[in-house]
């Protein structure tokens, strides 16, 4: 073995032992990251349920939550969903993923809200959905519910939100399979 082989192979084996030592500190950094989000920001349940024909299934996701930035009115809500309830071949896919992120922004009125905070008014707007690498509009219908005293501007809020399975390449058998998703008086965290 030449000199300069010998010095190529034991560099070799030094970048990757600190590759993977990197490694592994950025994974558990994210895992640390991820505990102080959920942690952080009040979670709730959302049904989600799926319509073909005449036939609808419901299913509950936990995790779900919903967050407003401060001086923003772009209300986001993040929600994980594990591939078993989605019922089609993305499991062979997913080696390293638990499920699919559902990510929708929704413009709102905080202004339009707060003069019609107690009168149980439903707004319907569109908001951009972004699932399974696409980002499409949706419809939401949303109810924006008194959290506190009216006069620190909490609320939580009623949604739903609706969209065909095959706008997000979740409908393999093109069977035209409509999804729904419910949330109930969830509180909207505010950062």
């Amino acid at each position: 073995m030449s000199v300069a082989l010998y010095f190529k192979n034991k560099a070799m084996k030094k970048i990757i032992k600190y590759g993977v030592t990197l490694l592994l500190i950025l994974s558990v950094s994210k895992s640390i990251n991820a505990q102080e989000y959920y942690n952080i920001y009040k979670t709730f349940d959302a049904v989600m349920l799926q319509t073909q024909g005449n036939q609808t299934t419901e299913q509950i996701l936990n995790g779900a939550t919903i967050i407003l930035p401060n001086n923003s009115n772009k209300l986001n809500l993040l929600l994980n969903i594990p591939y078993s309830v989605i019922d089609n071949e993305f499991v062979a896919d997913s080696a390293h993923s638990t499920g699919l992120l559902f990510s929708l922004t929704i413009d709102i009125d905080r202004i339009e809200i707060q003069e019609n905070l107690t009168s149980s008014k439903r707004f319907i707007t569109h908001g951009m959905l972004s699932l399974n690498g696409i980002t499409k509009w949706v419809t939401v219908s949303y109810m924006p519910i008194a959290s506190g005293t009216e006069e620190d501007g909490n609320f939580n809020i009623s949604m739903i939100i609706q969209f065909n399975a095959s706008d997000f390449n979740l409908d393999m058998l093109n069977s035209s399979r409509q999804f729904q998703f419910k949330i109930d008086n969830a509180k909207v965290n505010r950062v």
